[in-house]
């Protein structure tokens, strides 16, 4: 670790303001060395603050912070993960095909953006990505098993997003089969799960869930062609007094406790009951064809089942009709 990253750590992970000569002496630098990295890191963004005889404190305004989220991981999860953290960047899922290209990784890597200028949904669609106030992140899998479902580790990543913000935020989200979250009627949350085909092997060698939150997004400053139907946590964010960095090492949690055996479809009950569509007439276009009907479960691979004994495993709710 460089003495940039060094300090940047010592400072983030300090319970109290910790002082420049006390730094100098852990890193085996002069403090003038100490000062000068400290004005580095607060041109590129970091919130550290001077205190006059008490030394430097980071204050979590919600700068992306890699320390920060790592300490907020559980202490089995902590060494399992890597990160990437880039202040502005095309789209994270794109970053993240693009790594599984030129190397095989080991163990999942987190990458994730203040901003994303090409950011990216399902079918391609654009997603509006404001800087500094959402939450756009790529998490980039080794598949161990050669085996994927994607429509249960799409169901489980939407639980599992579901469920922090029910606990860091006190709010209850819906879920809108098979990716989006819900709050108002409004979409809050979307996922994307895509697989990264080996060639040579013609198997499924690495896997990306893409998730974007609309966390402290002001939605009057959204595109006018999306805001009528997009939402933000934004109120619930500000009440809950909750960072990103915080937020998201909670999600990070939620998510691997439930990916390590997503397989089982144990978890299905638990999203069976937050997702709205169940008992309603639903319209379903997958490419250029469209199904409708009632919807009335969701089946152990997380595929959508109708009345009419339909068991529709990809495609978008177009239309609801509440009952």
């Amino acid at each position: 670790m460089d003495h940039t990253q060094a300090v940047l750590k010592l400072i983030s992970l300090a319970q109290e303001p910790i002082s420049g000569e006390k730094i100098a002496a852990q890193l085996t630098i002069t403090r003038a060395a100490v000062w000068k990295i400290i004005q580095v890191l607060q041109k590129k963004g970091y919130p550290i603050i001077s205190h006059r005889r008490r030394g430097y404190e980071y204050q979590d305004n919600g700068f992306l912070n890699k320390y920060l989220l790592q300490a907020g991981l559980t202490s089995n999860l902590q060494p399992q993960l890597d990160f990437e953290i880039h202040q502005s960047i095309d789209s994270t899922n794109l970053r993240a095909k693009q790594l599984s290209v030129v190397q095989s990784i080991k163990k999942p890597l987190i990458i994730l953006s203040d901003r994303q200028t090409a950011g990216y949904g399902r079918y391609g669609r654009n997603y509006s990505c404001p800087s500094n106030s959402g939450i756009y992140l790529s998490i980039l899998l080794p598949n161990q098993t050669n085996i994927l479902n994607p429509g249960l580790l799409t169901t489980a990543t939407a639980l599992a997003v579901s469920y922090t913000i029910e606990q860091q935020l006190q709010v209850t989200p819906q879920i809108k089969w098979v990716n989006d979250l819900m709050l108002q009627q409004k979409k809050i949350v979307g996922i994307l799960t895509e697989a990264v085909s080996d060639i040579e092997s013609r198997s499924i060698g690495q896997v990306v869930v893409g998730i974007g939150i609309n966390f402290l997004t002001e939605t009057d400053k959204l595109p006018e062609q999306i805001r009528n139907s997009a939402g933000s946590l934004r109120e619930a964010v500000i009440k809950a007094k909750i960072s990103r960095n915080q937020f998201i090492a909670a999600l990070l949690n939620q998510f691997f406790a439930l990916y390590k055996n997503y397989q089982t479809g144990d978890f299905l009950p638990a999203y069976r009951q937050r997702c709205y569509l169940l008992q309603h007439q639903v319209m379903i276009t997958q490419g250029t064809q469209k199904f409708t009907g009632q919807a009335i479960d969701i089946d152990n691979q997380g595929r959508l089942v109708l009345a009419d004994g339909q068991h529709i495993a990809s495609g978008e709710v177009t239309r609801i009709r509440l009952q």
